[in-house]
Protein backbone atom coordinates (compact mmCIF):
# COMPACT_ATOMS: atom_id res chain seq x y z
CA UNK A 1 0.00 0.00 0.00
CA UNK A 2 2.76 2.45 0.92
CA UNK A 3 4.50 1.81 -2.39
CA UNK A 4 1.26 1.97 -4.37
CA UNK A 5 0.22 5.31 -2.84
CA UNK A 6 3.63 6.84 -3.41
CA UNK A 7 3.63 5.55 -7.01
CA UNK A 8 0.17 7.05 -7.53
CA UNK A 9 1.27 10.49 -6.29
CA UNK A 10 4.43 10.32 -8.39
CA UNK A 11 2.53 9.28 -11.52
CA UNK A 12 0.02 12.10 -11.10
CA UNK A 13 2.88 14.58 -10.77
CA UNK A 14 4.62 13.18 -13.86
CA UNK A 15 1.38 13.35 -15.84
CA UNK A 16 0.85 16.95 -14.72
CA UNK A 17 4.43 17.91 -15.66
CA UNK A 18 4.14 16.33 -19.11
CA UNK A 19 0.80 18.01 -19.67
CA UNK A 20 2.33 21.36 -18.71
CA UNK A 21 5.24 20.90 -21.14
CA UNK A 22 2.86 19.98 -24.00
CA UNK A 23 0.56 22.91 -23.24
CA UNK A 24 3.47 25.35 -23.00
CA UNK A 25 4.83 24.07 -26.33
CA UNK A 26 1.65 24.97 -28.21
CA UNK A 27 1.23 28.21 -26.26
CA UNK A 28 4.82 29.24 -27.09
CA UNK A 29 4.29 28.58 -30.79
CA UNK A 30 1.12 30.66 -30.74
CA UNK A 31 2.70 33.44 -28.62
CA UNK A 32 6.08 33.91 -30.29
CA UNK A 33 5.01 35.62 -33.54
CA UNK A 34 2.55 38.01 -31.83
CA UNK A 35 5.35 38.99 -29.45
CA UNK A 36 7.56 39.60 -32.50
CA UNK A 37 4.89 41.87 -34.01
CA UNK A 38 4.57 43.83 -30.76
CA UNK A 39 8.35 44.24 -30.60
CA UNK A 40 8.41 45.49 -34.20
CA UNK A 41 5.63 47.94 -33.38
CA UNK A 42 7.76 49.48 -30.63
CA UNK A 43 10.83 49.56 -32.89
CA UNK A 44 12.97 47.06 -30.95
CA UNK A 45 16.00 46.34 -33.11
CA UNK A 46 16.31 42.72 -31.98
CA UNK A 47 12.93 41.91 -33.52
CA UNK A 48 14.10 42.87 -37.02
CA UNK A 49 16.67 40.04 -36.99
CA UNK A 50 14.07 37.38 -36.14
CA UNK A 51 12.01 35.57 -38.75
CA UNK A 52 8.54 34.10 -38.50
CA UNK A 53 8.37 30.52 -37.28
CA UNK A 54 8.33 27.53 -39.63
CA UNK A 55 5.16 25.37 -39.76
CA UNK A 56 4.12 23.80 -36.45
CA UNK A 57 4.90 20.24 -37.58
CA UNK A 58 8.57 21.17 -38.00
CA UNK A 59 8.71 21.93 -34.27
CA UNK A 60 7.27 18.60 -33.11
CA UNK A 61 10.86 17.31 -32.91
CA UNK A 62 11.40 19.82 -30.09
CA UNK A 63 8.39 18.44 -28.23
CA UNK A 64 9.59 14.86 -28.80
CA UNK A 65 13.01 15.62 -27.29
CA UNK A 66 11.82 17.93 -24.52
CA UNK A 67 9.44 15.48 -22.81
CA UNK A 68 12.08 12.85 -21.87
CA UNK A 69 14.65 15.57 -21.09
CA UNK A 70 12.29 17.40 -18.72
CA UNK A 71 11.26 14.08 -17.12
CA UNK A 72 14.87 13.04 -16.52
CA UNK A 73 15.88 16.50 -15.28
CA UNK A 74 13.01 16.79 -12.81
CA UNK A 75 13.56 13.23 -11.57
CA UNK A 76 17.26 13.93 -10.98
CA UNK A 77 16.35 17.07 -9.04
CA UNK A 78 14.00 15.14 -6.74
CA UNK A 79 10.75 16.51 -8.15
CA UNK A 80 8.99 13.17 -7.70
CA UNK A 81 9.94 12.73 -4.07
CA UNK A 82 8.12 14.37 -1.18
CA UNK A 83 7.55 18.12 -1.61
CA UNK A 84 6.48 18.47 2.01
CA UNK A 85 9.65 20.21 3.19
CA UNK A 86 10.45 22.16 0.01
CA UNK A 87 10.51 25.94 0.37
CA UNK A 88 9.31 28.51 -2.15
CA UNK A 89 12.86 29.16 -3.38
CA UNK A 90 13.68 25.47 -3.64
CA UNK A 91 10.72 25.02 -6.00
CA UNK A 92 11.91 28.04 -8.02
CA UNK A 93 15.43 26.60 -8.21
CA UNK A 94 14.13 23.17 -9.27
CA UNK A 95 12.05 24.62 -12.12
CA UNK A 96 14.86 26.93 -13.33
CA UNK A 97 17.56 24.23 -13.32
CA UNK A 98 15.34 21.71 -15.13
CA UNK A 99 14.51 24.30 -17.79
CA UNK A 100 18.14 25.42 -18.18
CA UNK A 101 19.35 21.81 -18.60
CA UNK A 102 16.57 21.17 -21.12
CA UNK A 103 17.48 24.29 -23.09
CA UNK A 104 21.15 23.25 -23.28
CA UNK A 105 20.33 19.66 -24.25
CA UNK A 106 17.76 20.71 -26.86
CA UNK A 107 20.15 23.26 -28.38
CA UNK A 108 22.98 20.71 -28.49
CA UNK A 109 20.79 18.00 -30.05
CA UNK A 110 19.48 20.33 -32.74
CA UNK A 111 23.07 21.43 -33.46
CA UNK A 112 24.34 17.83 -33.75
CA UNK A 113 21.38 16.77 -35.95
CA UNK A 114 21.74 19.99 -38.03
CA UNK A 115 18.08 20.91 -37.54
CA UNK A 116 17.61 24.62 -38.15
CA UNK A 117 14.87 25.88 -35.83
CA UNK A 118 14.36 29.18 -34.03
CA UNK A 119 16.60 29.54 -30.96
CA UNK A 120 14.29 32.30 -29.71
CA UNK A 121 11.46 29.74 -29.73
CA UNK A 122 13.59 27.35 -27.64
CA UNK A 123 14.48 30.08 -25.16
CA UNK A 124 10.88 31.27 -24.80
CA UNK A 125 9.60 27.68 -24.56
CA UNK A 126 12.04 26.65 -21.79
CA UNK A 127 11.52 29.93 -19.92
CA UNK A 128 7.74 29.52 -19.93
CA UNK A 129 8.15 25.87 -18.88
CA UNK A 130 10.08 27.00 -15.80
CA UNK A 131 7.26 29.38 -14.83
CA UNK A 132 4.50 26.86 -15.57
CA UNK A 133 6.16 23.96 -13.72
CA UNK A 134 6.73 26.15 -10.67
CA UNK A 135 3.09 27.31 -10.66
CA UNK A 136 1.86 23.75 -11.14
CA UNK A 137 3.91 22.58 -8.14
CA UNK A 138 2.47 25.37 -6.03
CA UNK A 139 -1.05 24.30 -7.00
CA UNK A 140 -0.29 20.64 -6.19
CA UNK A 141 1.07 21.61 -2.78
CA UNK A 142 -1.98 23.75 -2.06
CA UNK A 143 -4.36 20.92 -3.03
CA UNK A 144 -2.47 18.35 -0.94
CA UNK A 145 -2.53 20.61 2.08
CA UNK A 146 -6.25 21.32 1.56
CA UNK A 147 -7.29 17.64 1.43
CA UNK A 148 -4.88 16.32 4.06
CA UNK A 149 -5.91 19.06 6.47
CA UNK A 150 -9.44 17.67 6.22
CA UNK A 151 -8.32 14.07 6.79
CA UNK A 152 -9.30 12.85 3.34
CA UNK A 153 -8.28 9.45 1.91
CA UNK A 154 -6.05 8.29 4.77
CA UNK A 155 -4.94 4.70 5.26
CA UNK A 156 -4.14 3.34 8.72
CA UNK A 157 -0.82 1.56 9.24
CA UNK A 158 0.46 -0.40 12.21
CA UNK A 159 4.25 -0.54 12.64
CA UNK A 160 5.45 -3.86 14.06
CA UNK A 161 8.66 -3.20 15.99
CA UNK A 162 10.01 -0.47 18.23
CA UNK A 163 13.66 -0.26 17.16
CA UNK A 164 15.65 2.16 15.03
CA UNK A 165 14.12 0.95 11.78
CA UNK A 166 10.62 1.49 13.17
CA UNK A 167 11.68 5.01 14.16
CA UNK A 168 12.94 5.79 10.65
CA UNK A 169 9.73 4.48 9.13
CA UNK A 170 7.59 6.51 11.50
CA UNK A 171 9.55 9.67 10.74
CA UNK A 172 9.23 9.02 6.99
CA UNK A 173 5.46 8.70 7.33
CA UNK A 174 5.35 11.95 9.30
CA UNK A 175 7.41 13.75 6.66
CA UNK A 176 5.21 12.61 3.76
CA UNK A 177 1.61 13.51 4.65
CA UNK A 178 0.77 13.71 0.93
CA UNK A 179 0.87 9.88 0.87
CA UNK A 180 -2.31 9.76 2.94
CA UNK A 181 -0.91 7.37 5.57
CA UNK A 182 -1.44 7.42 9.33
CA UNK A 183 0.78 5.41 11.65
CA UNK A 184 -1.75 4.42 14.34
CA UNK A 185 0.84 2.84 16.60
CA UNK A 186 3.49 0.22 17.27
CA UNK A 187 3.63 -3.46 18.12
CA UNK A 188 6.24 -4.37 20.73
CA UNK A 189 7.76 -7.59 19.38
CA UNK A 190 10.44 -7.76 22.08
CA UNK A 191 8.31 -8.19 25.18
CA UNK A 192 4.87 -9.74 25.66
CA UNK A 193 4.06 -7.60 28.70
CA UNK A 194 6.04 -4.35 28.45
CA UNK A 195 3.89 -1.58 27.07
CA UNK A 196 6.32 1.24 27.88
CA UNK A 197 7.28 3.95 25.45
CA UNK A 198 10.10 2.96 23.04
CA UNK A 199 13.47 4.46 23.99
CA UNK A 200 13.70 6.53 20.81
CA UNK A 201 10.43 8.27 21.73
CA UNK A 202 11.03 8.86 25.43
CA UNK A 203 12.76 12.23 25.08
CA UNK A 204 11.06 13.36 21.87
CA UNK A 205 9.34 16.77 21.83
CA UNK A 206 5.56 16.60 21.84
CA UNK A 207 5.40 13.26 23.68
CA UNK A 208 3.01 12.83 26.55
CA UNK A 209 2.44 9.71 28.63
CA UNK A 210 -1.16 8.91 29.39
CA UNK A 211 -2.44 6.94 32.32
CA UNK A 212 -3.25 3.28 32.04
CA UNK A 213 -1.57 0.58 29.95
CA UNK A 214 -1.04 2.54 26.72
CA UNK A 215 1.32 5.33 25.84
CA UNK A 216 0.46 8.05 23.32
CA UNK A 217 2.76 10.11 21.13
CA UNK A 218 1.35 13.54 20.41
CA UNK A 219 2.74 15.06 17.20
CA UNK A 220 1.45 17.92 15.05
CA UNK A 221 0.27 16.70 11.65
CA UNK A 222 0.82 18.78 8.55
CA UNK A 223 1.08 22.05 10.45
CA UNK A 224 -2.23 21.59 12.28
CA UNK A 225 -2.87 21.82 15.99
CA UNK A 226 -4.42 18.35 15.88
CA UNK A 227 -2.52 15.39 17.34
CA UNK A 228 -1.36 12.24 15.58
CA UNK A 229 -1.73 9.31 18.02
CA UNK A 230 1.09 6.76 18.06
CA UNK A 231 0.50 4.34 20.97
CA UNK A 232 2.07 0.95 21.49
CA UNK A 233 -1.08 -0.96 20.69
CA UNK A 234 -0.02 -4.56 21.27
CA UNK A 235 2.62 -7.18 21.92
CA UNK A 236 3.08 -10.30 19.81
CA UNK A 237 0.65 -12.11 22.14
CA UNK A 238 -2.09 -9.46 21.91
CA UNK A 239 -1.54 -8.71 18.20
CA UNK A 240 -4.66 -10.49 16.88
CA UNK A 241 -7.00 -8.78 19.34
CA UNK A 242 -5.46 -5.39 18.46
CA UNK A 243 -6.31 -5.96 14.79
CA UNK A 244 -9.93 -6.54 15.79
CA UNK A 245 -10.07 -3.42 18.02
CA UNK A 246 -8.59 -0.97 15.47
CA UNK A 247 -9.24 -0.18 11.82
CA UNK A 248 -5.92 -1.30 10.29
CA UNK A 249 -5.33 -1.32 6.54
CA UNK A 250 -1.76 -2.62 6.59
CA UNK A 251 0.93 -3.83 8.98
CA UNK A 252 4.57 -2.98 8.23
CA UNK A 253 7.02 -5.35 9.92
CA UNK A 254 10.44 -3.95 10.83
CA UNK A 255 13.54 -5.68 12.30
CA UNK A 256 12.70 -8.73 10.16
CA UNK A 257 16.06 -10.46 10.67
CA UNK A 258 15.67 -10.27 14.46
CA UNK A 259 12.05 -11.45 14.83
CA UNK A 260 11.64 -13.67 11.78
CA UNK A 261 9.87 -16.46 13.68
CA UNK A 262 7.33 -14.15 15.31
CA UNK A 263 6.75 -12.19 12.10
CA UNK A 264 5.89 -15.31 10.10
CA UNK A 265 3.07 -16.15 12.53
CA UNK A 266 1.82 -12.54 12.77
CA UNK A 267 1.85 -12.12 8.99
CA UNK A 268 -0.30 -15.24 8.69
CA UNK A 269 -2.81 -13.65 11.11
CA UNK A 270 -2.90 -10.50 8.92
CA UNK A 271 -3.54 -12.60 5.82
CA UNK A 272 -6.42 -14.40 7.47
CA UNK A 273 -7.86 -11.05 8.61
CA UNK A 274 -7.58 -9.61 5.07
CA UNK A 275 -5.03 -6.99 6.14
CA UNK A 276 -2.08 -6.05 3.92
CA UNK A 277 1.46 -6.98 4.95
CA UNK A 278 4.76 -5.26 4.13
CA UNK A 279 8.27 -6.22 5.23
CA UNK A 280 10.93 -3.56 5.71
CA UNK A 281 13.62 -5.04 3.47
CA UNK A 282 16.62 -3.97 5.54
CA UNK A 283 17.94 -7.42 6.38
CA UNK A 284 21.62 -6.52 6.64
CA UNK A 285 23.44 -3.63 8.31
CA UNK A 286 25.55 -2.47 5.35
CA UNK A 287 26.05 1.21 6.04
CA UNK A 288 27.57 2.33 2.73
CA UNK A 289 25.05 0.47 0.58
CA UNK A 290 21.60 1.50 -0.64
CA UNK A 291 18.78 -1.00 -0.99
CA UNK A 292 15.98 -1.38 -3.49
CA UNK A 293 13.49 -4.08 -4.43
CA UNK A 294 12.24 -5.47 -7.73
CA UNK A 295 10.47 -8.58 -8.98
CA UNK A 296 11.78 -11.35 -11.24
CA UNK A 297 8.51 -13.00 -12.21
CA UNK A 298 6.80 -13.43 -8.86
CA UNK A 299 10.07 -13.65 -6.88
CA UNK A 300 10.91 -10.47 -4.88
CA UNK A 301 14.59 -9.49 -5.11
CA UNK A 302 16.26 -7.09 -2.68
CA UNK A 303 19.18 -5.18 -4.18
CA UNK A 304 22.09 -3.69 -2.23
CA UNK A 305 24.27 -1.34 -4.21
CA UNK A 306 26.62 1.63 -3.92
CA UNK A 307 25.11 3.64 -6.75
CA UNK A 308 22.16 6.01 -6.32
CA UNK A 309 18.74 4.39 -6.35
CA UNK A 310 17.44 7.12 -8.67
CA UNK A 311 17.91 5.46 -12.06
CA UNK A 312 16.57 8.59 -13.73
CA UNK A 313 19.54 10.58 -12.42
CA UNK A 314 21.94 8.05 -13.94
CA UNK A 315 19.98 8.22 -17.20
CA UNK A 316 20.35 12.00 -17.21
CA UNK A 317 24.08 11.63 -16.47
CA UNK A 318 24.40 9.40 -19.53
CA UNK A 319 22.36 11.83 -21.66
CA UNK A 320 24.63 14.69 -20.67
CA UNK A 321 27.67 12.53 -21.46
CA UNK A 322 26.40 11.81 -24.96
CA UNK A 323 25.32 15.38 -25.71
CA UNK A 324 28.38 17.15 -24.29
CA UNK A 325 30.92 14.68 -25.69
CA UNK A 326 29.27 14.89 -29.11
CA UNK A 327 29.28 18.69 -29.11
CA UNK A 328 32.90 18.84 -27.88
CA UNK A 329 34.06 16.37 -30.54
CA UNK A 330 32.53 18.56 -33.25
CA UNK A 331 33.86 21.84 -31.82
CA UNK A 332 37.35 20.50 -31.05
CA UNK A 333 37.84 18.51 -34.26
CA UNK A 334 40.02 21.22 -35.95
CA UNK A 335 42.28 21.39 -32.87
CA UNK A 336 42.48 17.59 -32.68
CA UNK A 337 43.55 17.43 -36.34
CA UNK A 338 46.30 19.96 -35.60
CA UNK A 339 47.48 17.88 -32.63
CA UNK A 340 47.54 14.75 -34.79
CA UNK A 341 49.76 16.51 -37.35
CA UNK A 342 52.14 17.73 -34.60
CA UNK A 343 52.48 14.19 -33.21
CA UNK A 344 53.30 12.72 -36.65
CA UNK A 345 55.90 15.42 -37.32
CA UNK A 346 57.54 15.04 -33.90
CA UNK A 347 58.15 11.29 -33.68
CA UNK A 348 57.56 7.96 -35.40
CA UNK A 349 54.49 5.96 -34.54
CA UNK A 350 50.70 6.16 -34.63
CA UNK A 351 48.75 9.27 -33.68
CA UNK A 352 46.61 7.43 -31.14
CA UNK A 353 47.74 5.33 -28.21
CA UNK A 354 45.39 2.42 -27.52
CA UNK A 355 45.47 0.59 -24.22
CA UNK A 356 43.27 -1.95 -22.49
CA UNK A 357 41.67 -0.49 -19.36
CA UNK A 358 39.17 -1.77 -16.80
CA UNK A 359 35.78 -0.10 -16.73
CA UNK A 360 32.38 -0.52 -15.10
CA UNK A 361 32.19 -3.64 -12.89
CA UNK A 362 35.41 -5.06 -14.35
CA UNK A 363 34.53 -4.82 -18.06
CA UNK A 364 37.57 -4.12 -20.22
CA UNK A 365 37.63 -1.62 -23.07
CA UNK A 366 40.17 0.08 -25.33
CA UNK A 367 41.07 3.54 -24.07
CA UNK A 368 42.12 6.15 -26.64
CA UNK A 369 44.70 8.87 -26.06
CA UNK A 370 46.91 11.01 -28.23
CA UNK A 371 50.34 9.32 -28.22
CA UNK A 372 52.64 11.28 -25.92
CA UNK A 373 55.48 8.73 -25.65
CA UNK A 374 57.93 7.02 -27.97
CA UNK A 375 56.65 4.10 -29.99
CA UNK A 376 58.12 1.31 -27.78
CA UNK A 377 57.15 2.92 -24.46
CA UNK A 378 55.39 -0.20 -23.12
CA UNK A 379 58.52 -2.32 -23.65
CA UNK A 380 60.59 0.12 -21.56
CA UNK A 381 58.17 0.16 -18.62
CA UNK A 382 59.72 -2.85 -16.82
CA UNK A 383 63.09 -1.11 -16.59
CA UNK A 384 61.53 2.06 -15.13
CA UNK A 385 59.37 0.41 -12.44
CA UNK A 386 61.99 1.08 -9.76
CA UNK A 387 61.61 4.83 -10.35
CA UNK A 388 57.86 4.81 -9.63
CA UNK A 389 56.91 7.87 -7.54
CA UNK A 390 53.44 6.61 -6.57
CA UNK A 391 52.68 4.48 -3.51
CA UNK A 392 50.54 1.57 -4.62
CA UNK A 393 49.74 -0.25 -7.88
CA UNK A 394 49.81 2.86 -10.13
CA UNK A 395 52.99 3.88 -12.04
CA UNK A 396 53.80 7.61 -12.30
CA UNK A 397 57.18 9.25 -12.93
CA UNK A 398 57.89 12.99 -12.97
CA UNK A 399 60.60 12.94 -15.67
CA UNK A 400 59.64 9.91 -17.70
CA UNK A 401 62.27 9.53 -20.47
CA UNK A 402 59.72 7.93 -22.77
CA UNK A 403 57.69 11.17 -23.13
CA UNK A 404 58.30 13.11 -26.37
CA UNK A 405 58.71 16.89 -26.54
CA UNK A 406 55.21 17.32 -28.03
CA UNK A 407 53.88 14.71 -25.62
CA UNK A 408 55.17 16.67 -22.63
CA UNK A 409 53.08 19.68 -23.70
CA UNK A 410 50.03 17.52 -24.39
CA UNK A 411 50.24 15.89 -20.96
CA UNK A 412 50.76 19.12 -19.07
CA UNK A 413 47.46 20.53 -20.34
CA UNK A 414 45.65 17.16 -20.58
CA UNK A 415 45.30 17.53 -24.37
CA UNK A 416 46.33 13.88 -24.76
CA UNK A 417 43.02 12.94 -23.03
CA UNK A 418 40.77 14.51 -25.70
CA UNK A 419 40.24 11.29 -27.74
CA UNK A 420 38.59 9.83 -24.64
CA UNK A 421 35.55 11.89 -25.64
CA UNK A 422 35.00 9.06 -28.15
CA UNK A 423 35.08 6.57 -25.25
CA UNK A 424 32.48 8.71 -23.47
CA UNK A 425 30.26 8.95 -26.55
CA UNK A 426 30.50 5.16 -27.01
CA UNK A 427 29.59 4.48 -23.38
CA UNK A 428 32.91 3.02 -22.18
CA UNK A 429 33.48 6.07 -19.99
CA UNK A 430 31.74 9.10 -18.51
CA UNK A 431 32.85 12.71 -18.38
CA UNK A 432 33.15 12.42 -14.58
CA UNK A 433 34.14 9.30 -12.67
CA UNK A 434 37.13 7.41 -11.24
CA UNK A 435 40.04 7.18 -13.69
CA UNK A 436 40.12 3.81 -15.55
CA UNK A 437 42.92 1.54 -14.24
CA UNK A 438 45.10 -1.00 -16.04
CA UNK A 439 44.23 -4.71 -15.55
CA UNK A 440 47.54 -5.33 -13.76
CA UNK A 441 46.78 -2.47 -11.37
CA UNK A 442 43.37 -3.94 -10.58
CA UNK A 443 44.98 -7.30 -9.79
CA UNK A 444 46.87 -5.55 -6.95
CA UNK A 445 43.79 -3.82 -5.49
CA UNK A 446 42.67 -4.65 -2.00
CA UNK A 447 39.04 -5.79 -1.76
CA UNK A 448 37.69 -2.41 -0.69
CA UNK A 449 39.53 -0.63 -3.52
CA UNK A 450 37.75 -2.72 -6.15
CA UNK A 451 34.65 -0.67 -5.41
CA UNK A 452 36.25 2.01 -7.65
CA UNK A 453 34.98 -0.17 -10.51
CA UNK A 454 31.33 0.11 -9.41
CA UNK A 455 30.87 3.35 -11.37
CA UNK A 456 31.62 4.11 -15.01
CA UNK A 457 35.19 5.53 -15.25
CA UNK A 458 35.61 9.17 -16.21
CA UNK A 459 37.90 11.66 -17.91
CA UNK A 460 37.98 13.81 -14.77
CA UNK A 461 37.47 13.07 -11.09
CA UNK A 462 38.14 14.41 -7.61
CA UNK A 463 41.79 13.29 -7.80
CA UNK A 464 42.16 15.06 -11.14
CA UNK A 465 41.10 18.45 -9.75
CA UNK A 466 42.92 18.01 -6.41
CA UNK A 467 46.48 18.07 -7.71
CA UNK A 468 46.59 14.75 -9.60
CA UNK A 469 50.15 13.40 -9.35
CA UNK A 470 50.94 15.78 -6.49
CA UNK A 471 49.00 13.18 -4.45
CA UNK A 472 51.50 10.28 -4.54
CA UNK A 473 49.60 7.88 -2.26
CA UNK A 474 47.18 5.61 -4.11
CA UNK A 475 45.34 5.00 -0.82
CA UNK A 476 44.36 8.68 -0.78
CA UNK A 477 43.43 8.57 -4.47
CA UNK A 478 41.19 5.53 -3.86
CA UNK A 479 39.65 7.20 -0.80
CA UNK A 480 38.69 10.23 -2.94
CA UNK A 481 37.08 7.99 -5.54
CA UNK A 482 35.10 6.00 -2.98
CA UNK A 483 33.93 9.19 -1.30
CA UNK A 484 32.79 10.45 -4.73
CA UNK A 485 30.87 7.20 -5.40
CA UNK A 486 29.18 7.14 -1.98
CA UNK A 487 28.04 10.78 -2.30
CA UNK A 488 27.44 10.95 -6.03
CA UNK A 489 25.01 13.50 -7.47
CA UNK A 490 24.56 15.34 -10.75
CA UNK A 491 25.27 18.60 -8.95
CA UNK A 492 28.65 17.25 -7.88
CA UNK A 493 29.46 16.13 -11.43
CA UNK A 494 28.76 19.62 -12.75
CA UNK A 495 30.95 21.14 -10.02
CA UNK A 496 33.85 18.80 -10.88
CA UNK A 497 33.55 19.68 -14.57
CA UNK A 498 33.86 23.38 -13.75
CA UNK A 499 36.78 22.69 -11.39
CA UNK A 500 38.54 20.77 -14.17
CA UNK A 501 38.80 23.85 -16.39
CA UNK A 502 41.33 25.79 -14.23
CA UNK A 503 43.17 22.55 -13.39
CA UNK A 504 43.69 21.92 -17.12
CA UNK A 505 44.78 25.46 -17.99
CA UNK A 506 47.28 25.63 -15.13
CA UNK A 507 48.58 22.11 -15.72
CA UNK A 508 48.28 21.43 -11.99
CA UNK A 509 49.90 18.13 -10.95
CA UNK A 510 50.40 16.91 -14.54
CA UNK A 511 53.18 14.44 -15.42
Amino acid sequence: MLKNHWKTVSRIERLADNSVVVAVFFFTYWLRDPLLSIANTYGLSVATTLKSLAPLEDYFVVLGFSLPIFNASLSALGAYRSMRLLSFWQLVRMALIASAVSFLCLGALLFILKIDLSRSFLGLFCGLCAIAIFLERQVVLALLRFFRARGKNFRNVLIAGTGEQAQRLYQEILSKPELGIRALGFVDLASPTNLSLPSFLQNSPGVRVSGGPTVALAAPMNGNTGLLPAPILATAQTFESALKRHAIDEVVFTEVNRYLGEIEELAQICTEEGIGVSLAADFFSLEILRSDISYFGDIPLIHYQQLPAEGSALVLKRMLDVVLSGVLLVLLSPSMIAVAIAIKLNSKGPVFFRQERVGLNGRTFTLLKFRSMVQDAEAQLAELRRYNEMKGPVFKMRRDPRVTSVGSFLRKYSIDELPQLLNVFRGDMSLVGPRPPLPEEVSLYRRKQRRRLSMRPGITCTWQVSGRNDIPDFEEWARMDLEYIDNWSLKRDVALLFQTIPAVFTGSGAR
